[in-house]
């Protein structure tokens, strides 16, 4: 028989969050990183200088330098393609959105006037007459107690 080691299963500590863990180890990452950040970019600027000098020893920086007007001309193009194409989907939308949100503000505007129809509907028919009604009791309610009074 083999006892199996036991797995160091301890909770956090009461105070901590789970990603504050090891923070001093998170910090010392984050130095490398920049370390290795600024070598690189160390060795590709070197690279760029090494490859300047190359074409200028060589002899062929009119060869690259026609090959970069290509290249450059055919991104232009590329560009102004997509350009096109995003003018074109927007345009859509802007005909979709108007197509889809007049008949939205056309019932909007049903349903505005049908309520205010029927405020008024309500006003008139129900409101008048009841506030009316109430007047007349309060009057006639007063005129006793003024008539009636000491009796």
């Amino acid at each position: 028989m083999s006892e199996a080691t036991p797995v160091d299963t301890a909770p956090p500590p009461v105070n901590q969050l789970p990603d504050e863990f090891g923070q001093g180890n998170t910090a010392q990452s984050s130095r490398r990183m920049k370390t290795i950040v600024g070598v690189a970019a160390v060795v590709v600027v070197g690279l760029i200088i090494l490859g300047f000098v190359w074409m200028l020893s060589a002899g062929v920086t009119g060869t690259v330098r026609d090959v970069v007007i290509i290249l450059l001309a055919v991104e232009s193009l590329l560009l102004v393609g997509l350009t096109l194409y995003l003018v074109l989907q927007v345009t859509l939308l802007v005909r979709m959105m108007r197509d889809e949100l007049r008949p939205l503000i056309k019932s909007a505007q049903e349903t505005v006037n049908s309520a205010r129809g029927t405020t008024r509907f309500v006003g008139q028919k129900i409101v008048k007459p009841t506030a009316e009604a109430s007047a007349n009791v309060a009057r006639v309610t007063r005129m006793f107690q003024v008539l009636f009074r000491g009796k």
